[in-house]
C-alpha cells in the first residue's frame, strides 16, 4: 500500500493507494505523530510520497512560509524507524511534474496562486531544481515593502501582494471584510482601498510573470489554485506576453484541469523510488 500526502499552507490532504483523498487543517497537524499513528495503523504500507509546501532537500524539510513543520529529517526518521521510503519533495515541484505528465509539453512554468504564490518550471522534461532545490521560488523574490511580514520572515515578499494569504493580510490591514478576500469579490466593491489590493495583485503577478519568462522562457503556462484559477487572470497573462520584451513564439496559458494536482505529483514521486 501506498501513502499519499499533499502537506498545503491551509489543508493537508493524505490518501491511501486510489482510496477517497481525506482532508485535515494543516495547522492542526504534527507530520512526525501523524506519521507514526497511520504507520502502526497501516503495516502495509511499503513507499510514501509527500508534496510539500515549503522547501525540501534531500528528504528533509528545512522550512516552510505557511505550514508549521521545519527542519525535519523526514526521509532518514521514516527509513530509519519503519524501513519504508519516502521520497518528499516542494508542492510545486509535484504540481509541475503532475502537469507535465499530464499535459505533455517539455517546456512548463506552473503557477499556483492559493495561500501562497508558488511557482515551479520545467526545462527539457526536466525539473529546475537549482543547486539547493530551491528554485523558481517567485513568490518570496523581493517586491515591494508592506507593513506585515510575509511567513518567511521578510516584509517585502510579492507573495504578500499576490495570494490569498496576501489578500487577506490586506483585507484586515483596510478594515474590509475578509468574506471579500478574492479578487473578483473585491471589484465588485466600490472602495479605493479594494481597488488598492486589486492594482498590487496585478502589479505584482506582471512583475512576477516578467520575471520567469526572460529567467525561464517557457512556452505553455498553467495557473492553478484557489486564486489563481481565474479567466480574468490568464487573459491578464495573456495581455502582458503581448508586451514582454522580445520576441517570442506564441505562449499557451491554460487553467489546470486537475484535481488535487500537488497530490497527483506526490504520487509521481514514486517513479523516483
Amino acid at each position: 500500500m501506498n501513502l499519499y500526502i499533499d502537506f498545503g499552507g491551509t489543508n493537508f490532504r493524505y490518501q491511501m493507494n486510489d482510496s477517497k483523498i481525506k482532508t485535515l487543517k494543516s495547522d492542526k497537524v504534527d507530520l512526525k505523530k501523524f506519521l507514526d499513528k497511520i504507520i502502526q495503523k497501516h503495516s502495509d504500507i511499503s513507499f510514501i510520497g509527500i508534496s510539500f509546501a515549503g522547501q525540501v532537500q534531500n528528504g528533509q524539510i528545512l522550512s516552510s512560509p505557511n505550514a508549521h513543520t521545519q527542519n525535519f529529517y523526514v526521509k532518514k526518521y521514516i527509513k530509519e524507524k519503519y524501513n519504508i521510503t519516502l521520497n518528499i519533495d516542494n508542492d510545486l515541484n509535484c504540481a509541475a511534474l503532475a502537469e507535465h505528465d499530464y499535459l505533455q509539453v517539455s517546456s512548463l512554468a506552473v503557477f499556483y496562486i492559493g495561500t501562497g504564490f508558488g511557482s515551479a518550471f520545467i526545462d527539457n522534461n526536466s525539473l529546475v531544481t537549482g543547486a539547493n532545490n530551491k528554485s523558481g521560488e517567485l513568490g518570496h523574490i523581493p517586491f515591494k515593502k508592506s507593513p506585515f511580514k510575509c511567513g518567511c520572515g521578510r516584509d517585502d515578499c510579492l507573495e504578500l501582494y499576490a495570494s490569498g494569504s496576501g489578500i487577506i493580510k490586506w483585507c484586515e490591514y483596510f478594515n474590509i471584510d475578509t468574506k471579500h478576500q478574492r479578487i473578483d469579490l473585491l471589484e465588485k466593491l466600490d472602495n479605493y482601498k479594494a481597488r488598492i489590493i486589486i492594482d498590487n495583485f496585478y502589479l505584482a503577478l506582471t512583475h512576477a510573470f516578467h520575471t520567469s519568462i526572460n529567467l525561464f522562457d517557457f512556452n505553455h503556462l498553467v495557473l492553478g489554485g484557489s486564486v489563481g484559477k481565474n479567466e480574468n487572470i490568464k487573459n491578464f497573462l495573456e495581455e502582458q506576453f503581448s508586451k514582454s520584451s522580445f520576441q517570442r513564439d506564441s505562449l499557451t496559458i491554460t487553467i489546470s484541469e486537475l484535481n488535487e494536482g500537488s497530490l497527483q505529483g506526490a504520487k509521481l514521486l514514486y517513479k523516483n523510488n
